[in-house]
């Protein structure tokens, strides 16, 4: 098996999954202007981690991913309850519940002996896209021992994925009532409340498994920016989720293959992290689209004859 097959597409289908899986979530994050849930449930699954780990004994992936899914949605109804009780924004409520539960996860790191949860800064801002990798015998090179030998972040990310297109196809028009006009949707019942549960369990769902695989900071940039990049040239919900998820995947490979090839670019002598230069490059998509579109507009009304004032 060459090394691209062992080494980098593993990595480059989990990055994909990760882009469906919060690209999907994040455009309703960006129409309820809630973007900065991904950054609390993101910095809510340190404690949860460490919190899996000392309620098991054991460092078993599904305890920790089970701490971090509770953590997450801890955070999310905090926030509300804040918001709730001092009637103050929800931007301002999401940074206090996120900054405590970040400091807990500190805490309990650095009192409770749960350092052998081997959780460090990289780990946790950047992931683990450097070590997804597939190994399998060398009489083994089939299609089906490839998939057999995938990580199980892949698997992980596969579920959360396929959960934010599923939630978002059956509740489509719900999640849409409640983005642009949550006080209809209150008054007439058009979108229950319960729809709100299921788009934060989705959500949740989708920045926890993506968090394991690429760290907090992809995956904050993968829920803002894709929908932020599509938005100028999107004309409905459907085509601005599709869209952004068009504009993310290539972006994304072309920054991985720039990160590995650092090296022999550059002249340097490690690579760069595949994560952080991928996050670049999706925010610096953001304000390149929204140039794009101004361009293109303003050379669709001069060309308009009907546009035109008379002299």
């Amino acid at each position: 098996m060459n090394a691209f097959l062992a080494v980098d597409l593993p990595a480059l289908v989990a990055l994909l999954l990760a882009i469906i899986a919060c690209a999907t979530v994040g455009n309703w994050l960006v129409l309820r202007r809630e973007s900065l849930a991904a950054d609390a449930t993101a910095h809510a699954v340190l404690p949860g981690l460490v919190g899996g780990y000392l309620v098991t004994g054991t460092r078993s992936p599904w305890a920790m991913l089970a701490g971090a899914l509770v953590a997450g949605l801890l955070t999310i109804v905090l926030a509300r309850f804040v918001v709730r009780a001092t009637r103050t924004g929800a931007a301002t409520a999401l940074g206090v519940v996120c900054t405590a539960f970040f400091a807990l996860g500190v805490a309990l790191l650095e009192t409770q002996g749960a350092r052998q949860v081997d959780l460090d800064p990289s780990c946790v801002l950047f992931g683990s896209l450097e070590t997804l990798f597939v190994a399998t015998r060398e009489s083994e090179s089939s299609l089906l021992a490839w998939v057999t030998a995938l990580p199980r972040p892949i698997w992980t990310l596969t579920a959360a994925a396929m959960l934010a297109v599923l939630a978002s196809v059956i509740f489509a028009k719900e999640f849409a009532i409640r983005a642009f006009d949550p006080s209809f949707a209150r008054v007439s019942g058009a979108a229950p409340r319960w729809t709100d549960d299921t788009r934060v369990i989705a959500t949740t769902l989708a920045i926890v498994a993506a968090f394991e695989a690429v760290g907090s900071v992809l995956v904050i940039a993968l829920v803002a920016c894709p929908a932020l990049a599509a938005a100028p040239f999107a004309r409905s919900v459907r085509g601005q989720m599709l869209l952004s998820i068009v504009i993310a995947m290539p972006i994304a490979i072309a920054a991985y293959l720039a990160s590995a090839h650092a090296p022999m670019w550059l002249g340097t002598t490690n690579p760069l992290n595949a994560a952080g230069t991928v996050a670049c490059a999706l925010a610096a998509a953001v304000p390149l689209s929204h140039g794009v579109a101004r361009i293109c507009q303003r050379k669709f009304h001069a060309g308009n004859a009907f546009n035109r004032r008379p002299v």
